[in-house]
C-alpha cells in the first residue's frame, strides 16, 4: 500500500460552472513546451486585465488565499479541450 499523503492548506474557492482549459491556460501560452512554471498563467485572462494590472477581485489576488494548496471549483472544471497546460499550470 502506498503512503497517503495529508494536505492541510487555506481552501480556495472558485464559484464558477464549467470551467474550460482555454480559461486555465489561455491560447497564447502553449508555445511554451516545458512543464514547469505555467502557474504564472493560471487563469491569466481573470487574474489580470489587458494592461497586465492584476483584477483585484478575481479570488486568486486575494491576498487572504495567498499559498493556498486547495482549489474548491464548481461543476465540470477543466471541460473542453485536452490541453496538458492546464493541467502543469495547477
Amino acid at each position: 500500500m502506498e503512503k497517503l499523503n495529508t494536505v492541510s492548506s487555506i481552501v480556495t474557492p472558485l464559484d464558477r460552472p464549467n470551467v474550460d482549459t482555454d480559461q486555465i491556460v489561455p491560447k497564447q501560452f502553449l508555445k511554451l513546451v516545458q512543464r514547469t512554471g505555467f502557474g504564472e498563467f493560471l487563469f491569466y485572462d481573470w487574474r489580470f486585465d489587458q494592461n497586465g494590472n492584476q483584477r483585484k477581485e478575481f479570488v486568486l489576488n486575494d491576498p487572504k488565499y495567498s499559498g493556498s494548496h486547495i482549489l474548491i471549483s464548481g461543476d465540470n472544471f477543466g471541460c473542453g479541450s485536452s490541453r496538458e497546460h492546464a493541467a502543469w499550470a495547477i
